[in-house]
């Protein structure tokens, strides 16, 4: 190195870095400076770390990595701008959608939107128990309180009867097969496409505020006194916010809100508007909801998201959708239960007015849970022993209050909590008569299911004598007596509470004695018998026999008066969906009841619970013409009718004028 220094006639000066890697400075080597691995470490194959002293105040970094860095560094504010401009974008669609937007009554402003698989898709089955037919078969488990087991037992007897077993094979009937406990149905093909761009914007979307304002209130007015778990005051106050401008919004919320415009649409008795426009637009607004909050239910959960799932359920039993009211409901269970609903522990820490409203959610859960179990013939999500917290409470005079009267509020708590404690005798049947639908174990004797049903009966006379004067149950004599003194200045409440809760306790009884039926049933035409079993039978059946033939007559009897007589009556019963079940499955009951009859009518005394019988299957047919004209009404009602025509029974017109038999 001296000698090449000399040869060019001056000394060569070594560049001093000013900081040297931990490698060279460790080895006490000369580190080249070199970024991000000196020359020395490349060599060696050593990790390459720069650690500035704590004394260091200037540090000489190298061009090439100040340009890295800025390069890092511009990229990471290019991806926070196309952040902010898509927040700005949802922004803009959320003002827009506050707006008065015209949203046409016939349907046809919601007709370009598109909703995901899970909301489009309609199942072979639907939510209340009917029966639809297509393409490509889907099973599902349908237990024994189910109408479709109940179905099962009736054709297996008349099957056996060799007179009708030809009739009875309709192409409609056979097309559901019923094995042990699972049911091949038909469906259609599901929509491939999912949710596009417009209809991920049109999400945000709200209808003009008076026709808001109005939907919200015919759902406080109506479906929120039935079940009065969501605080009205909360609601409105939040959407005047809204209307002011307010970016505070939660989706959660608008979720809800757009859950509570569907019930209201869907709800809606109108003799002016075509049944199947308000189905049409109820659906729009359920689609909104659920991509609203789509993301949002498999997150954390609130008390806002279990409300949400729980009218949504409530809204899916509406509908051609049973596979997705299942779904939605075990959701809800399962966020009610995350959040310590079901504890009393759990609610302390909160406002009474939360503590109040998280206790009537999570009854509204159970009562939910008890008609889905039995209406699918499914074990309930939620037993009795998880029930412990006390009924809901009236709080008059504090925020504890709906939109309506006092006196209605508080009939509506009544009303709410009878319902409650009817369930928890209906949750007792499913368990007790029907081994909580678990479709294992043989079945029940003769006596012991007698025994079980006497036990439980006396449960529910209990029942009736503590109802309040204002709740008490009605007869079709009192509720022409009621039309005949309102003349055309109705008043719903609390007549309309008391029109349903005898809806709920006859089917309640229906429910509680078809299992006799069913034995009866399972004895037709059946050559080698149990004589005993037999004896048994007709000794202490009589009695349940005439309590179900009763129940369902009387169930019949009212409907049919309230869609027979002026329009406004129709408002005295509930959810057009639940006068449905109740009608066609008492129909089913008269029908099988009937066969009994006939097949062995000398087995008991059946003169007095047999007095007229004839006129009922076609009755409940004449009802559910007027009740509501859809899809669902329509099978249910041409179903009765092929079963009606197969079993040739004698199809009379419905008379007028019916007994007081409730």
């Amino acid at each position: 190195m001296t000698d090449q220094a000399s040869t060019h006639g001056h000394s060569v000066k070594r560049r001093r870095v000013a900081l040297a890697c931990d490698a060279c400075r460790t080895r006490k080597s000369r580190c080249d400076g070199r970024r991000p691995k000196c020359g020395m470490c490349e060599d060696l194959g050593l990790n390459c770390v720069y650690t500035a002293p704590v004394t260091t105040k200037n540090v000489i970094v190298q061009k090439d990595y100040l340009s890295n860095l800025e390069d890092r560094v511009k990229a990471l504010e290019d991806s926070l701008n196309i952040v902010k401009s898509d927040v700005s974008a949802v922004k803009s669609k959320m003002s827009k959608g506050s707006s008065d937007e015209p949203v046409k009554e016939n349907g046809h402003g919601h007709q370009n939107e598109q909703s995901p698989e899970f909301v489009e898709t309609e199942d072979a089955i639907d939510a209340m128990g009917a029966v639809a037919f297509a393409d490509e078969k889907e099973c599902g488990f349908f237990g024994a309180s189910s109408n479709i087991a109940f179905l099962h037992y009736l054709s297996c007897a008349v099957a056996r009867s060799e007179n009708t077993q030809r009739n009875i094979i309709s192409p409609r009937i056979d097309r559901v097969a019923f094995d042990g406990g699972f049911v091949n149905a038909t469906r259609s093909s599901s929509p491939a496409s999912a949710a596009t761009p417009e209809s991920r914007s049109n999400m945000f979307i709200l209808p003009p505020a008076e026709e808001a304002l109005t939907l919200i209130h015919r759902y406080f007015g109506d479906t929120g006194l039935l079940f009065p778990y969501i605080h009205p005051d909360t609601i409105f106050g939040t959407y005047s916010e809204l209307r002011k401008g307010s970016k505070k919004i939660r989706r959660t919320w608008l979720g809800l809100l757009n859950m509570i415009l569907a019930m209201a649409k869907l709800t809606t008795v109108s003799g002016h508007s075509p049944a199947e426009n308000c189905i049409r637009e109820s659906s729009v607004y359920y689609s909104r909801a659920f991509n609203l909050c789509r993301g949002e239910i498999l997150r954390g959960t609130t008390l806002e998201v279990v409300q949400y799932l729980l009218l949504m359920g409530q809204y899916l039993q509406g509908t051609q959708k049973s596979v997705q009211a299942w779904t939605i409901h075990g959701l809800t269970v399962k966020a009610a239960l995350q959040l310590g609903l079901h504890s009393k522990d759990a609610s302390k820490a909160f406002p009474p007015l939360e503590q109040e409203m998280r206790k009537r959610t999570w009854f509204g859960c159970v009562v939910l849970d008890r008609v889905l179990g039995m209406t699918f013939g499914r074990p309930t999500a939620i037993p009795n022993c998880y029930v412990k917290l006390e009924l809901p409470t009236f709080q008059g005079g504090s925020d504890i209050l709906l939109t309506a009267a006092d006196k209605e509020a508080y009939h509506s708590i009544q009303f709410f909590n009878s319902t409650i404690t009817l369930y928890k005798q209906m949750g007792c049947i499913i368990d007790q008569l029907y081994a909580q639908n678990l479709g294992c174990g043989p079945p029940l004797s003769v006596g012991e299911t007698v025994s079980r049903v006497l036990g439980i009966e006396t449960q529910l006379h209990t029942w009736v004598l503590t109802l309040p004067d204002s709740l008490r149950l009605v007869t079709v004599a009192a509720i022409r007596d009621e039309i005949r003194q309102a003349g055309s200045q109705p008043q719903f409440f609390p007549f309309k509470f008391r029109v349903i809760l005898t809806l709920r306790y006859l089917h309640v009884q229906i429910l509680l004695h078809r299992p006799v039926l069913v034995k009866f049933l399972d004895t037709t035409g059946v050559s080698e018998i149990d004589t005993s079993e037999d004896r048994l039978l007709n000794d202490i059946g009589c009695s349940s026999m005439n309590r179900i033939i009763e129940s369902a007559r009387g169930i019949i009897d009212i409907v049919h008066e309230l869609v027979s007589s002026p329009e406004w009556t129709r408002n005295l019963l509930g959810a057009w969906w639940y006068s449905l079940y109740y009608t066609f499955n008492a129909a089913l009951v008269i029908i099988g009841a009937t066969w009994v009859h006939r097949t062995r009518p000398s087995a008991i005394n059946w003169d007095k619970a047999y007095t007229n019988i004839h006129i009922y299957p076609s009755r409940a047919v004449t009802s559910l013409y007027k009740l509501n004209r859809n899809r669902m009404v329509d099978r249910c009602r041409s179903y009765l009718e092929q079963l009606m025509s197969a079993l040739c029974l004698q199809q009379r017109k419905a008379s007028s004028s019916t007994g007081d038999r409730t």
